[in-house]
């Protein structure tokens, strides 16, 4: 291979973004077990704006010389159009009506983080990297979600048509390729971001692996250019049309969780959803929400709490059976407890270790 094909190439790149939305019913986020799903938003130079749901609620981590399951993790595209309208009307405040306990509301998605992006081409695979704006110093808000100053992860698109254990719950939700885009599969599991079209359909589902965290521009030999922001200036007004009296700014400027007592934003809008649309119900927003609802540690934690050790895995999917009251959307969690080795468990950490080996 030549020096010039050994270059870098920029693929795509421009605005990234990310929000938090809290859970059912919670008018205070003070960390990630108070949060519903964790989205990143892209807004390319040249494209379509794209939102993404992060799985288990964090970006992958990364753990310097060494390779593990935390350093990876899933997304999936729940909205891509030309209309940056679009994506602001899709984190609006929610309410809708259930069978059993009346009407429910989900609070405002806020902003977590603002940067550049870009896709390159480096070497044989394809990377993410990003670098944050706002805040200019990460806080205790992006901890939580594994929101990093300057970082890159390895991206590819996961084939359609291929299962992928771990991958059960994206099986009924495909994204309609045209037959253009379904040829670069081939037989392959997961393909390289050569071609951002590949991400710009609803349902796309993408693996992110940790690459780098540091000196990622010089690594990858790229320049992000990025700008010093602040509240009058930051690109969540101007490109993702945002209404600033709809956002609490203290996370993105601050990198702080508002805190006990401080005034949201008043909801000037909220999406009316349809049964048939809201969380853990089928249609486009029931099948983003189950998605996001990915089980973290935590929820895990949660529905096979009190059992007792050692247990083998259908003990484990037995025991969370009767335990469903427990978490929401529990099919979802309960899945991927089948999906879990077959073998036994000798404490909850066994257990959370046997998950990152599936997801």
């Amino acid at each position: 291979m030549s020096k010039e094909e050994k270059k870098p190439q920029i693929i795509e790149q421009g605005d990234i973004f990310f929000f938090y939305k809290p859970k059912v019913g919670k008018e205070e986020v003070g960390d990630i077990e108070d949060v519903q799903r964790l989205y990143m938003a892209t807004a390319p130079e040249d494209g379509k704006y794209r939102l993404f749901v992060i799985g288990q609620k964090q970006l992958p981590e990364i753990v310097e010389g060494r390779s593990t399951s935390e350093e990876r993790n899933w997304a999936l595209n729940v909205l891509a159009t030309d209309k940056p309208e679009d994506i602001r009307k899709e984190l609006l405040p929610t309410e809708y009506e259930t069978e059993t306990r009346g009407k429910r509301s989900v609070g405002p998605a806020t902003p977590a983080g603002e940067g550049k992006y870009a896709i390159v081409k480096h070497d044989s695979h394809t990377e993410l990297a990003y670098t944050l704006e706002l805040p200019e110093v990460p806080g205790p808000t992006q901890k939580e979600f594994e929101i990093r100053k300057e970082v890159s992860y390895i991206v590819s698109v996961k084939n359609p048509d291929i299962s992928i254990k771990g991958f059960a719950a994206f099986e009924k939700r495909k994204p309609k390729y045209p037959s253009s885009i379904k040829q670069k599969f081939g037989d392959k599991r997961w393909i390289n971001v050569e071609d951002p079209d590949l991400l710009n359909y609803e349902n796309a589902q993408v693996l992110l692996i940790g690459a780098r965290q540091k000196d990622v521009q010089e690594e990858l030999g790229i320049d992000l250019d990025e700008e010093k922001e602040t509240a009058n200036t930051t690109e969540l007004f101007k490109e993702l049309r945002i209404k600033r009296e709809q956002v609490p700014l203290k996370p993105l400027l601050e990198g702080k969780f508002l805190g006990k007592g401080e005034q949201q934003p008043m909801a000037a809008e909220t999406r009316q959803l349809s049964r048939e649309e809201a969380p853990g119900r089928g249609g486009k927003i029931g099948g983003e929400a189950a998605a996001s609802r990915a089980p973290s540690a935590a929820a895990i934690a949660k529905i096979l709490s009190g059992i007792g050790f050692p247990k083998g895995k259908s003990d484990l999917v037995e025991y969370a059976e009767t335990s469903k009251a427990r978490v929401e959307v529990a099919e979802e969690i309960i899945q991927v407890i089948r999906e879990l080795p077959d073998r036994t468990y000798n404490n909850m950490a066994d257990v959370e270790k046997a998950v990152g080996e599936v997801r």
